[in-house]
């Protein structure tokens, strides 16, 4: 490739296909020959899927470590079960889609019951399921309603810019799946650990969330499988910023935030929702971390779960972030360069400190955002 422009382009063309229900085969040429990149395996049916997690796993780390001590990696999914694997979220940051596919592929209930009876009868089993999840908790058994208009979409995401209305994210076989769960015997508590997309639960009209339950799978999650803490990812709140991130308004968050509130309110529980939020994304700009803290600060969230973006191979998320470019418009965008900047956009994560108060609101009046900072401290007086 000639330069950064033919990376991005590249890219998109890569991206595309892999998108595809049927994707072509790419060929490119290098030097005397051609790199051929053939289409993935068809997404794997329940059946084959079963058949991959019917096999006799110790659901132990390799004997290698014992000697290490314990894992910590391993501590964290050793009671979960996987229902599902792909994605069709699309982030742009992500890489599920290009190494699990964005069409969903769901094991059969009795597969997964099975599993969970299995867990229960090992000796170390306390009692708690960490996770009955996913790369996303709630897309199991999705699809397209329409087929046919699957195979002409290429689409990186089914939620982004908005849910598409062929898609059939009915939440029913999930809701049964719980419930049947949490009847195994030797269960006492199931949580969920994946990461809930809550612009499905909040993005549509009425007759649709009663169509799917949506309404009835977020009072079924908040009321019996939240460990006390829920893990959602908004990711950024600048408009701007999510565009380039493939991730839903901001007030989608705020929607389900309301929800999540009343249902504890209601049920007289004392849970949190906590928001995973990432700074230094491509397209990001203090002024976008200003955007980001006025948006977060009057729900009264304080951020704990935050990162600087890491560029990962193969996402557009990285693809801009080396090239400047935007490979499905041309158009530049900016990279938060030097780690100065960097550390500067984490501080706006934690405004609430007091020895943060000062720089905040110095960097805002300086950037002529000063209209933030009554959003931001309440308390603040001129």
């Amino acid at each position: 490739m000639a330069g950064k422009k033919d990376f991005a382009e590249a890219f998109r063309m890569i991206e595309t296909e892999s998108n595809r229900m049927e994707p072509a085969t790419l060929v490119q040429h290098s030097g005397p020959g051609h790199v051929v990149i053939t289409p993935p395996f068809s997404a794997p049916g329940p059946a084959e899927l079963d058949r991959y997690y019917a096999f006799p796993y110790t659901r132990l780390p390799h004997p290698r470590y014992r000697k290490r001590g314990e894992i910590p990696a391993w501590r964290m999914i050793r009671d979960s079960v996987t229902i599902h694997r792909g994605c069709f979220g699309g982030c742009s940051f992500c890489t599920i889609s290009m190494h699990q596919g964005k069409f969903i592929s769901s094991r059969s209930e009795g597969s997964i019951i099975t599993e969970l009876e299995q867990l229960s009868e090992m000796d170390d089993f306390k009692g708690t399921v960490t996770d009955l999840g996913g790369p996303s908790a709630n897309m199991y058994r999705m699809r397209g309603s329409d087929i046919s208009i699957c195979k002409k979409c290429s689409r990186p995401s089914c939620l982004w810019p908005k849910v598409c209305n062929n898609l059939n994210m009915d939440h029913g076989p999930l809701i049964a799946l719980y419930r049947k769960a949490k009847a195994v015997k030797k269960v006492k508590h199931l949580y969920i650990g994946s990461g809930v997309r809550y612009d499905m639960l909040t993005g549509v009209g009425n007759d649709k969330a009663l169509q799917f339950r949506l309404k009835e799978y977020t009072s079924e999650l908040v009321r019996h499988h939240v460990s006390g803490r829920l893990k959602v990812a908004p990711e950024h709140a600048d408009p701007k910023v999510l565009q380039l991130i493939r991730k839903p308004s901001f007030d989608s968050y705020l929607k389900f935030r309301d929800e999540f509130v009343a249902i504890n309110r209601k049920h007289g529980l004392r849970q949190q929702l906590i928001p995973y939020l990432i700074a230094s994304l491509p397209g990001c700009t203090m002024q976008s971390m200003g955007n980001l803290t006025a948006a977060i600060a009057p729900t009264g969230a304080r951020p704990e779960q935050v990162q600087d973006f890491t560029p990962t191979p193969m996402t557009l998320s990285t693809t801009m972030y080396y090239t400047g470019i935007n490979p499905y418009t041309s158009e530049p965008v900016y990279i938060p360069g030097n780690e100065d900047e960097r550390r500067n956009q984490r501080k706006f994560f934690f405004w609430y400190k007091p020895e943060n108060r000062d720089w905040v609101t110095r960097t805002l009046r300086a950037q002529g955002q000063g209209g933030l900072i009554r959003m931001i401290y309440r308390d603040h007086r001129k």
